[in-house]
């Protein structure tokens, strides 16, 4: 997470950031126009880290903040108690309207319609506060849970330190956060001594997530800090099947995971590559109490993260399938037969291999 915004906190006024913004996000590649989520983490990343009062803060991200890439809903709702505080009273001519909803956010500006941009945008999006029932209490939390988990995945303890003492609960999302963190040892070491979630919880999350990720080096810490391979080996096994995390997968064999647990045969099919399913059946993958769910993942999987090409994998699931079975992986004919029943996807697919492979049906 690059600190892109430091230059920003010499500044006392909006006017000085205005003439620093722009430029600074085009600097750090990090302008709306670069690929996501570029964009949304530096507006995190500035919103909970930068040292400019609260009150710029805010005023610079509703001044220029881009509202079609980024819920700028989360930037007041963190910066909220600011605003608060400070309890401005609005101008008359529009206190009627708007003042039931909180104090103005008034800042010192050589541009007049900049300043009633600034104060005309924050009303609306306090009104959807009221619009949607959400207390900015809310939204406050739903900051930090989205900061957690950017700077768990871009790898930065000291921003992580900072969401969880602003109460961000890294089990969350099913532990987003935790698994965003798998390559990051040192954000993992944080995550571990947290009180908000227990070590267990973190490691279950963390294991799979960092064999996934072909990581090896961070299995290792992990194995280090107590996990028991025994209990969580099929699971990262399985994890590391289905994304091809070939390295991770011998590693894990190599440190006592067990291929038996069914899910991993599955996962491997998952993949639709030839050579992972090999190593699955070569380490002892689960041949009768897998083949069911080995067909079905088969036919069903579309990995396009693990595969440039844009293709439907037709002629892959057939080879899978043919392989399967020549390593004697087969299914009950009846409960196969009621899985394909309605599915004209799955059955084309089979019927495709039936013909290819009559001999193998």
């Amino acid at each position: 997470m690059s600190p892109w915004y430091l230059p920003l906190e010499q500044c006392r006024t909006l006017d000085e950031i205005g003439a620093l913004w722009h430029q600074l996000l085009e600097a750090h590649q990090s302008a709306p126009n670069y690929p996501e989520p570029r964009y949304a983490d530096a507006v995190l990343a500035f919103t909970g880290m930068c040292s400019l009062p609260p009150h710029l803060k805010l005023g610079a991200l509703l001044a220029w903040g881009s509202a079609f890439d980024v819920d700028l809903r989360l930037a007041l709702g963190a910066l909220h108690e600011a605003v608060i505080e400070a309890d401005t009273p609005w101008p008359d001519s529009v206190s009627a309207s708007v003042s039931d909803n909180g104090g103005a956010l008034l800042l010192e500006t050589a541009d007049p319609w900049l300043g009633a941009f600034v104060a005309g945008r924050m009303a609306g999006l306090r009104e959807t506060f009221v619009h949607d029932g959400v207390r900015p209490e809310g939204w406050q939390a739903a900051f930090w849970k989205r900061f957690l988990e950017m700077a768990c995945r871009q790898g930065n303890a000291e921003a992580v330190r900072r969401a969880l003492e602003q109460g961000a609960d890294p089990l969350d999302d099913g532990g987003a956060a935790i698994a965003a963190a798998a390559e990051h040892e040192a954000v993992l070491a944080c995550l571990l001594e947290h009180g908000g979630a227990t070590r267990q919880q973190v490691l279950d999350i963390a294991f799979p997530a960092a064999a996934a990720a072909n990581d090896t080096s961070t299995l290792a810490f992990l194995l280090a800090q107590e996990v028991d391979i025994a209990d969580a080996g099929g699971a990262a096994l399985a994890a590391a099947a289905c994304h091809l995390a070939i390295e991770a997968f011998e590693w894990l064999l190599e440190h006592g995971a067990d291929a038996r647990d069914r899910k991993v045969l599955a996962a491997a099919a998952a993949s639709l590559d030839e050579t992972m399913v090999e190593l699955a059946l070569a380490a002892g993958a689960n041949v009768d109490g897998g083949a069911l769910p080995a067909f079905l993942a088969a036919l069903d999987s579309t990995p396009w993260d693990l595969y440039s090409v844009e293709t439907e994998f037709f002629d892959w699931r057939i080879d899978v399938l043919a392989l399967l079975l020549r390593h004697g992986v087969r299914p009950d004919a009846d409960e196969l037969d009621a899985a394909l029943h309605g599915d004209e996807r799955r059955r084309e697919v089979m019927q495709a291999f039936l013909r290819r492979a009559p001999q193998e049906g």
